[in-house]
């Protein structure tokens, strides 16, 4: 796999990973009790956060399809998981999640089943 291919796939990541933090500020945003009436429904529907998440979340679909014209499946899935590390980073970093041990280590073996599996 060429850098330009593997950056690619990263850069991918980085947009899911992207996605699910506007998701998380989206869910963090709406006020009040969530019901399945009118008013809650366009709450959810109108949020500009789960709106842009949303707008990434469709360009990164068409941009994996447009990658996976030119790399193998097998290959171009793992590079996402880059998107499990990047996702409860920003959680620790953004939204103060809990940075534990276990996360880390959970994080390592990620990263290095990757690099076993790239190489």
């Amino acid at each position: 796999m060429t850098w330009w291919k593997l950056g690619a796939l990263v850069l991918f990541a980085v947009a899911l990973a992207s996605g699910q933090v506007l998701f998380k500020l989206a869910a963090q945003s709406i006020k009040g009790p969530i019901n399945f009436d009118i008013h809650s429904l366009l709450q959810i529907a109108l949020n500009p956060y789960l709106l842009l998440g949303v707008a990434i979340y469709g360009f990164a679909t068409l941009w994996w399809v447009s990658l996976l014209r030119s790399i193998d499946l097998s290959k171009a899935y793992l590079v996402i998981a880059v998107a499990l590390v990047l996702v409860p980073l920003a959680g620790t970093f953004l939204f103060r999640e809990p940075f534990t041990a276990r996360l880390i280590f959970g994080m390592i073996i990620i990263l290095a089943g990757l690099a076993v599996a790239l190489w």
